[in-house]
């Protein structure tokens, strides 16, 4: 089954000085043709004025519930921004419709076109501005998962290759649009999964293009930046190939990285990143300092774009953000440190911030934890799991001496759970992730103790095997080499970045 979305912009004719309107029609082919498209209208001003609105219209298939998604990724309300919703049957009547919840909707009798308004002001939490759609003046992001309703069908076949979305953009002539989904010769982009399809679009966004690992990287930035548009892309395109020198392989053969300043004014050094389908969305500060905003670009953009590894490119489902976030994390860095990003004492103290902001989370395992992140404000999971992981890539380097680390467990991972190896079968996250650990260190023991069952780390114990000392200084942690290291240690050490005679990165 085809499903198209067509969004266009426009100039309004009699627009007021310092405003936009934009055009946008949705159309979703069940037993619709597509001639019955209709055109729907978004309406931009500046956000001293009134809030952006998307106008978005819906013809298809007849429906008599309407659902969309009212919390994501800790960002919640986000049904309330959907009202007006108006109904109309077959023959052009308009049905009566009531509102269940806030963006729940239920019809009288079967409808087969919906008209709704999206209110897209950004939200109030600077960093919630990566994860929901919002248009400001000149830019905007838009995320199909939170502007279209849930559709059941859609929801129960999801990551099937043979349902698409074509998105088409028809745009004023100052105004684009960028993604990272496959554009068409028609000018369409088609979406194997509208919950991960984002845009990007503004009237001056600048992109550029760069080949690294074998995978094409789009990049579009806006804003005024202390360092070079080539600057962020030679940085890119090193993380990639160093990433893609973990998996061995590539997670597909475009992906594109939205560089935007925040819709709101935030303080210089924040940031704030979301990677959906093979697309990175990364919101940042203005640094005055090009080394110093390169160095806060860094650390983000290494983590996120290793999403496009995982979990993105694993066909694997669940809650086990423990993996996928806090082991992320862990091998970020140590991305960071190969590529001088990092420097080893950082690194060293990076695992300590962690243990200090995990150290009352010892009553949930990961697992456990992993599942009440948001609803329980438990997101201390993520530093918890950068520790074990970090437990767990020693104890592994050890006992193969130096010979496997925590990036075959990766490669093991890419190899049975890619989703180009089986698109139709999804398996536990959980249970995939843990039996690859289990089987690279040869015992179930480590995923027992540290991820099935809660767990209080004593970091000094389990660090000083390794020929590293832990020292708590008022309320915080600091690691450190140790003066005498056997050869075992300092080996061991030196593979994950350590040089004797500067105590720094190799």
């Amino acid at each position: 089954m085809s499903t198209r979305l067509f969004l266009s912009m426009a100039r309004a004719k009699r627009a007021r000085p310092g405003r936009i309107q934009l055009t946008v029609a949705a159309l979703f082919l069940g037993v619709v043709p597509i001639v019955q498209a209709r055109q729907i209208k978004v309406r931009i001003q500046p956000p001293v004025d009134s809030p952006g609105t998307a106008t978005i219209e819906v013809v298809g298939k007849p429906v008599r519930r309407w659902s969309f998604r009212n919390d994501f990724a800790g960002v919640n309300e986000l049904g309330r921004r959907v009202t007006s919703l108006s109904a109309f049957d077959a023959a052009g009547s308009e049905v009566q419709i009531r509102q269940l919840a806030p963006g729940q909707f239920e019809t009288s009798a079967p409808a087969t076109r919906f008209i709704y308004y999206v209110n897209l002001a950004p939200p109030e939490r600077a960093s919630d501005a990566a994860r929901v759609s919002w248009l400001v003046f000149t830019r905007g992001i838009l995320l199909m998962a939170d502007l279209l309703p849930i559709e059941e069908a859609t929801a129960s076949n999801r990551g099937h290759l043979d349902e698409k979305t074509i998105v088409r953009f028809e745009l004023p002539p100052d105004w684009s649009v960028h993604s990272g989904e496959v554009e068409n010769r028609s000018g369409e982009f088609e979406l194997a999964d509208n919950d991960r399809a984002m845009f990007a679009i503004g009237r001056f966004l600048r992109a550029s293009e760069t080949n690294a690992g074998g995978m094409k990287l789009n990049l579009l930035v806006d804003g005024k930046w202390a360092f070079a548009d080539l600057d962020v892309a030679e940085m890119a395109g090193d993380i990639l190939k160093a990433h893609r020198q973990v998996f061995g392989a590539i997670p597909e053969g475009r992906a594109s990285l939205v560089l935007l300043p925040f819709p709101k004014s935030v303080a210089p050094t924040q940031w704030s990143a979301e990677t959906r389908g093979s697309t990175v969305t990364l919101l940042m500060g203005d640094l005055p300092s090009k080394v110093g905003a390169l160095a806060q670009l860094s650390a983000p953009l290494t983590h996120e774009l290793f999403h496009l590894w995982v979990p993105n490119a694993l066909a694997l489902e669940g809650d086990y953000d423990w993996f996928y976030e806090g082991f992320t994390i862990y091998q970020a860095s140590q991305t960071g440190v190969k590529l001088g990003l990092l420097t080893f004492p950082e690194f060293l103290s990076s695992i300590a911030r962690a243990d200090d902001a995990s150290k009352n989370q010892t009553d949930l395992s990961l697992v456990e934890a992993s599942k009440r992140r948001f609803t329980g404000g438990l997101t201390s999971v993520y530093s918890k799991a950068q520790v074990v992981a970090f437990i767990y890539d020693l104890r592994l380097r050890n006992v193969s001496r130096n010979r496997r680390s925590l990036s075959d467990v990766y490669r093991k991972l890419m190899r049975a759970a890619k989703v180009d190896n089986a698109p139709r079968k999804i398996a536990d996250g959980n249970q995939a992730v843990t039996k690859a650990l289990s089987e690279e260190i040869g015992s179930d023991e480590y995923e027992r103790q540290f991820i099935r069952n809660p767990v209080s780390i004593n970091l000094a114990s389990e660090l000083a095997p390794f020929g590293l000392k832990v020292d708590v200084i008022g309320s915080r942690t600091q690691i450190s080499v140790s003066e005498k290291l056997s050869k075992q240690q300092r080996d061991l050490l030196r593979e994950l970045g350590y040089n004797a005679a500067t105590h720094a990165t190799r």
